[in-house]
């Protein structure tokens, strides 16, 4: 890293200014300043800030940069930015500091109009104030604040424990434990403390929390009351042992807590208390019992009793009954493959949600949904907690489907369907020892529903242990995401990939550590790439990279980097060996009747559940190379027969055969709507080999409803009319060239066709799938109040990986926002900041879609660049909604060169100005040093990635030229350009 002395004294006399800066925190997070013995404060003005290095652990640079356009202006360095301006005008330093909260809660500061991070780090952080995530900002529950600073003032939440107790969040920042219990981990049931149980006191006093934080309402109302922090903790026998503490007031449990556990003190169990009997009997009392178990008596066990027998085959009314879900759930995930599919046949799917303890609204798991798992237009709904007057209880449909033991008890209670199916992924009493969980969970399969299994070993358990009707379907790997490597690299050390989600008893990870040890000890190299779940375990006898909970694009990675791969199922398989599969690498799995049920012999090693057998099995395959290669070979073979439309189509077959042996009568199928649902329009100017795919893409996609094709062309004369004519579902429209107008013809395009919905693309945006368009109409359905949608874009194979780091970014940030937008969603920030009102309005044509009964009202205006974002903000400014459908993907991206990229961006920098007053770049000094900044950023991630010098240079000069663009746009006159 070289030093550019450029910015001298005075920019370290405004550093030392902001006191903002600490030295001490900088060279311990940065020890390579230290060892290069640089004064910190010279590090930070000329090197640091613009390498993105913090100068304490609350401000954070790149993300203050890319939240403040006027930071990334500023003639200074941002950090001076953020303390003359930034945060006057509410502007957050970092995702973990919330200035707004934190001035709204420590009212003395806003009183003194002192920066409150200046503020927290020399004078709040020695009085223990409290700070919350920026991410509380949104948080729709009045008294969450109130309640975090009750807690956080009684001393009884312990961070560090919390923080070590639940590994999962042993990267989380240790300021924000107890910000993370508030909103999330106690609708999780994790617990402050090692001795308040959150489930166990949140149902003993359900009727007198309800909806506040038990914790917080414990401390403040429950110490009062005498109640107990768990089940095992006694007042009176802490208060026997240690009389004082009686005689001075003190609640027992928080003297244990803060004093009498750093003491030695005997945890109080309440088995030492003498036997006592209750004479006070509360009829209406029940018992502190978990509520999935507490389901069993709490919940009527209702006979189906349907208003109507009839049911339309291509039509049906499915009602699916799901607990909670985060990110990356591999069961969930196959319910919403399933669910998709369903909707894409025509059927309706509302999705129930069971004891909600992740998500706070229904919309948020839609989000979650359609932004993690799958496409998806149906409603998401809460199971309500009161079933005596439910909505849940009033539903009705033609089938309702339970997922989990503990979700076929509340399954139980709408009677208004023609049949209850049970779909069944693992066989779940295994997931508990030996007792009431256990049997509740077995229970479970002997209740009157039909059983649809994924696996023939579990529908062979349902059908001969529990006597139900059961089908099944197979699990199938993602083909298009999972695939062999193009160059495998040879190599004397192997790699094995090791699934290690040592959480999951089921998957037997303990047995594959002892096997390593056992490998290594034998003097064999290797590599290990674990993945699943951050490592128990920092020393280990082998090499190893730890890869955490990896996305699926990182996880095909690590398989076709791989040379073994390591799975166990103790139960039903996993999907994962089929993913190894379809990467061609060769898997280990445990033997048992599970595994042989589902693998052929010859596509597995299989190995007993024994550490020293599975070292054998690994040997076998890390020294023999044919025998690696020849299975790979098989099971990349035996895989492919498999996907999951074939799967979903044998789930819809089950769901059908059942409502047909419950006697409901099948009426005539519903017949295809006769006016279209959708047009898609494309313009065209001599579009060249790239619009084939494109035509190929989009007259073949799949949809439950009929749509159309329109192409406009603008004169071209490189054979693309010649082209669209050979597709007999594409309409062409022929305009001179002279006519062409990006608002005028695309509302010539909507006037042209009758689709309730109206889809744009540009020639070169071609649909990732044959779903595009259905996840793009599905998208508006969903919100009532949508104007239109805009989808994803990925940039094409050939594209820079400049290109495919810019365009990733900017969906990535897209994903972080709720999916649907509009002025509500925050009225102060869209009155305020004009980055986010830059947001609302952000919205590409080269793959969108809206309705048409909005478009009639509010058609594009007559622009020649830009209408799609002045649509975007005449909705808005209306007050309809913007949705980002992240699902319906296009391959649509440019690599300029610098002329091209000129022009675009001085035409794209005037229409900011000239429609919307924004100035990209003000001046020559401000281009010279965002150039410097963007270029020193960009060579040193090119380097990082492994980009060439010309590479890097390339990227340069389309810097360079995106840049003055930007200052020439903001200079043009623009009186006639649009």
């Amino acid at each position: 890293m070289k030093l550019s002395l450029s910015r001298g004294k005075k920019s370290v006399k405004s550093l030392r200014e902001t006191k903002l800066f600490q030295a001490d925190w900088y060279l311990q997070t940065y020890p390579e300043v230290a060892l290069q013995g640089i004064d910190p404060y010279e590090h930070y003005v000329t090197v640091g800030e613009e390498n993105n290095y913090n100068p304490n652990r609350y401000f954070d640079v790149a993300w203050y940069k890319e939240r403040s356009q006027a930071a990334r202006k500023y003639d200074g360095l941002v950090l001076e930015h953020y303390a003359k301006r930034g945060w006057k005008n509410k502007v957050n330093p970092s995702s973990q500091f919330s200035g707004r909260l934190y001035l709204k809660h420590h009212s003395d500061v806003a009183d003194q109009n002192i920066n409150p991070l200046v503020h927290y780090l020399h004078v709040g952080i020695h009085e223990n104030r409290l700070i919350f995530p920026v991410e509380m900002e949104y948080g729709s529950n009045p008294d969450l604040i109130e309640d975090m600073a009750l807690i956080h003032e009684s001393g009884l939440f312990k961070g560090d424990w919390y923080k070590q107790y639940y590994t999962d969040l042993w990267n989380y920042p240790d300021c924000h434990t107890l910000a993370h219990f508030m909103t999330t981990g106690t609708e999780q049931n994790r617990h402050p403390n090692p001795f308040f149980e959150t489930y166990w006191y949140k149902n003993a006093y359900k009727k007198l929390i309800k909806k506040r934080n038990p914790f917080a309402y414990f401390i403040s109302e429950g110490l009062k009351l005498g109640h107990e922090p768990s089940p095992k903790f006694c007042s009176e026998v802490y208060f026997d042992q240690h009389p004082d503490v009686k005689a001075d007031g003190v609640s027992a449990f928080a003297h244990y807590v803060t004093k009498g556990m750093l003491a030695g003190h005997k945890f109080p169990d309440k088995s030492f208390m003498k036997a006592s009997t209750n004479k006070n009997i509360n009829k209406k009392a029940t018992l502190p019992l978990p509520k999935h178990l507490r389901d069993m008596i709490d919940l009527p066990r209702n006979s189906l009793a349907p208003k109507s027998n009839l049911f339309d085959a291509k039509a049906m009314d499915i009602h699916w009954v799901i607990p909670d879900f985060a990110a990356g759930g591999g069961g969930h995930m196959t319910i919403f493959r399933m669910i998709n599919h369903l909707e894409r046949a025509g059927h309706t799917v509302t999705v129930w949600i069971n004891n909600p303890s992740i998500h706070a609204t229904p919309d948020d798991a839609y989000d979650t949904i359609v932004k993690h798992f799958q496409a998806f237009k149906g409603q998401v709904h809460f199971v309500d907690a009161d079933q005596k007057a439910s909505k849940f209880k009033a539903a009705s449909g033609d089938a309702i489907i339970a997922t989990d033991c503990w979700t076929v008890w509340p399954a139980m209670v709408p009677t208004n369907f023609k049949k209850r199916f049970y779909f069944v992924q693992d066989f779940e009493p295994s997931f508990h020892a030996m007792g009431a969980h256990y049997l509740a969970a077995e229970q479970s399969y002997k209740e009157d529903f039909d059983c649809i299994c994924a696996s023939p070993w579990l529908a062979d358990i349902m059908r001969e242990k529990y006597g139900r009707t059961a089908s099944y379907f197979w699990l199938a790997a993602d083909n298009a995401l999972y695939t062999p490597p193009q160059n495998h690299v040879s190599r004397d050390t192997l790699r094995i990939a090791v699934y290690a989600r040592h959480f999951t008893a089921r998957r037997a990870v303990e047995l594959a550590f002892l096997a390593l040890e056992k490998l290594a000890d034998r003097g064999l190299e290797f590599h290990v790439d674990f993945f699943g779940a951050p490592l128990p375990f920092v020393d280990a006898p082998f090499p190893y990279t730890d890869h955490g909970v990896a996305s699926p694009k990182q996880l095909a990675a690590i398989f076709q980097n791989a040379d073994v791969g390591v799975v166990f199922s103790a139960t039903n398989y996993s999907l994962v060996p089929q993913e190894m599969m379809a990467c061609k690498l060769p898997i280990l799995e445990l033997s048992g009747e599970n595994t042989h049920a589902i693998f052929p012999d010859d596509v597995a090693t299989f190995a007993a559940p024994d550490p020293r057998a599975i070292a054998d099995g690994l040997e076998k395959l890390i020294t023999d190379q044919t025998y690696r290669q020849q299975q790979a070979d098989r099971a990349y073979d035996w895989v492919q027969g498999f996907s999951w439309e074939q799967s979903a189509a044998m789930v819809e077959t089950a769901i059908l055969d059942g409502l047909k042996t419950a006697e409901a009568q099948q009426t005539n199928p519903t017949k295809t709507a006769s006016h279209m649902k959708a047009s898609v329009v494309i313009p065209t100017y001599n579009a060249g080999d790239v619009l084939k795919p494109v035509l190929d893409m989009v007259t073949h996609q799949e949809a439950p409803w009929p749509y159309e094709i329109l192409v406009i062309d603008s004169g071209s004369s490189d054979g693309t009319v010649e082209l669209v004519k050979s597709y007999d579902s594409v309409h062409l429209h022929s305009i001179d060239k002279k006519d062409f107008n990006h608002g005028d013809t695309r509302n010539l395009g909507a006037e042209m066709t009758t689709g309730d919905y109206i889809a744009f693309l540009t020639h070169d945006a071609c649909p990732a799938d044959k779903r595009w368009l259905y996840n793009l109409v599905s998208a508006i359905e969903h919100f009532p109040d949508a104007a239109g949608a805009f989808g994803k874009h990925y940039a094409y194979d050939d594209a820079s990986l400049f290109t495919k780091r810019d365009l990733n970014a900017h969906f990535d940030m897209l994903n972080n926002q709720p999916l649907c937008l509009t002025k509500d969603t925050d009225r102060e920030a869209y009155e305020e900041n004009p980055q986010w009102r830059q947001l609302l309005h952000f919205y590409s044509d080269n793959n969108s879609c809206m309705r048409r009964e909005i478009w009639e009202k509010i058609p594009y205006r007559r622009v020649k660049f830009g209408e799609d974002q002045l649509w975007a903000d005449d909705i808005i400014k209306a007050g309809l909604g913007k949705v980002y459908a992240p699902q319906a993907i296009v391959y649509h991206s440019h690599d300029y060169e610098p002329e091209e990229n000129y022009e675009r961006n001085m035409t794209e920098s005037a229409f900011f100005k000239h429609f919307f007053g924004y100035e990209l770049i003000k001046d020559e000094e401000t281009l010279a040093k965002t150039l410097k900044d963007v270029n020193d950023h960009d060579a040193e991630w090119g380097r990082e990635n492994g980009v060439s010098d010309e590479e890097i240079g390339k990227q340069m000069a389309l810097n360079e030229a995106r840049f003055k663009g930007y200052l020439d746009g903001v200079k043009a006159d623009t009186s006639d350009m649009f």
